[in-house]
């Protein structure tokens, strides 16, 4: 094979990976088969905020819900389930116009349209726990 073939089969196994790795898995996307409009949401929203960092939380996710964590926020906080130890993105079923954003070391839910979340979301990934919460107002 020549190096041309083995640059271009390297460069379409790359863009392959990458387009994978961006895919909700199949057990949430069947869960919603019935609502493609909400599908295609879960996906938009998948394809730009993994860009950003964002990982889908596979073992939370379900039918219902989706949901998403950033990493560079990860905090020690108790072991309690009361709080998050890292912010977190979450989009649910019933309402495919809200997306619900949880801070690192809070349990209180934050609610955005999708154009919202993407024009704040700056500000959600640089909180820190212990930073006061962003004021959306």
């Amino acid at each position: 094979m020549s190096r041309k073939s083995q640059a271009k089969q390297a460069r379409r196994k790359k863009r392959q990976s990458a387009q994978n790795s961006r895919w909700l898995p199949d057990t949430v996307l069947d869960g919603l088969s019935g609502d493609i409009e909400l599908a295609a949401v879960l996906e938009q929203l998948d394809e730009r905020i993994t860009e950003r960092g964002w990982v889908f939380d596979e073992e939370l996710s379900d039918e219902e819900s989706a949901l998403w964590y950033f990493i560079p926020s990860t905090a020690e906080v108790p072991d309690d389930g009361e709080v998050v130890p890292v912010t977190t993105i979450a989009m649910t079923s019933d309402d495919a116009d809200v997306v619900h954003v949880v801070f690192v070391g809070t349990a209180d839910d934050y609610q955005f349209g999708l154009e919202e979340l993407f024009d704040n979301l700056d500000v959600i990934e640089g909180y820190r726990m212990g930073n006061p919460i962003p004021d959306f107002g």
